[in-house]
């Protein structure tokens, strides 16, 4: 990607609010997050952990946490693998 430059620790943010009801349990937002990603850019995100993740960086966003002169960056570690456990839920998405 041509990027020398390191990122100090202090810049990565972490949230753990967004568990919602609890483990694999839907929440509109996580749902609205998996549409939003697969209609708009045609990633696929397991609706798990990515979904609920991208969820709270959509929210995040809406809010205006990041300033507007802000790069920010949503890391996606993978998921992939867990789509076809939850395939009928994202397709009824």
């Amino acid at each position: 990607m041509g990027v020398n430059s390191v990122i100090p620790q202090d810049a990565v943010l972490c949230f753990g609010d967004s568990v919602g009801p609890g483990y694999a349990l839907p929440t509109p937002q996580r749902a609205e997050a998996v549409h939003m990603l697969a209609r708009l850019e045609g990633i696929l995100m397991d609706p798990v952990y990515t979904g609920k993740a991208m969820a709270r960086f959509i929210d995040l966003i809406r809010q205006g946490f990041f300033s507007q002169e802000e790069k920010v960056l949503f890391v996606r570690t993978g998921g992939s693998p867990a789509l076809h456990v939850y395939m009928e839920e994202v397709l009824t998405l």
